[in-house]
């Protein structure tokens, strides 16, 4: 799994660019780095990119451990605005499956999308 982080954009604050087969491993690690820059801050609007990823290889108990992670950096992630997008119905599914087992844990607002136009659309809107 490869990753790139951008940071600037209309109207995403940040763009994470995902590739290859997504690992827990992986994903953990490019949210650390992102935690870690000095230009994230409350309030980003973050697009992550998934549509040359595969979440295919990771499993429910991934998505649970990955929700207990994001609880745990709950503070610190803050309030955002993030959008993922995906391409496949099983990465839809896992992306939902994460959604619901982090959703009372977490405090940034998450959707998922199959359409970077309509993730872009839904995060220029206003709060």
């Amino acid at each position: 799994m490869e990753w790139e982080i951008q940071w600037g954009g209309d109207p995403e604050d940040v763009l994470v660019t995902i590739s290859g087969d997504a690992t827990l491993e992986g994903l953990n690690a490019w949210t650390q780095e992102a935690l870690a820059d000095s230009r994230f801050r409350p309030g980003l609007r973050v697009l992550i990119d998934h549509r040359s990823a595969s979440l295919g290889g990771l499993t429910s108990d991934d998505m649970r451990r990955r929700a207990d992670i994001l609880a745990a950096d709950a503070e610190r992630i803050g309030l955002q605005r993030v959008a993922t997008v995906v391409t496949k119905p099983v990465d839809f599914g896992m992306h939902r499956m994460l959604d619901l087992l982090s959703e009372e844990r977490r405090s940034f607002t998450w959707r998922v999308f199959y359409s970077i136009e309509d993730a872009r659309e839904w995060l220029g809107q206003s709060d």
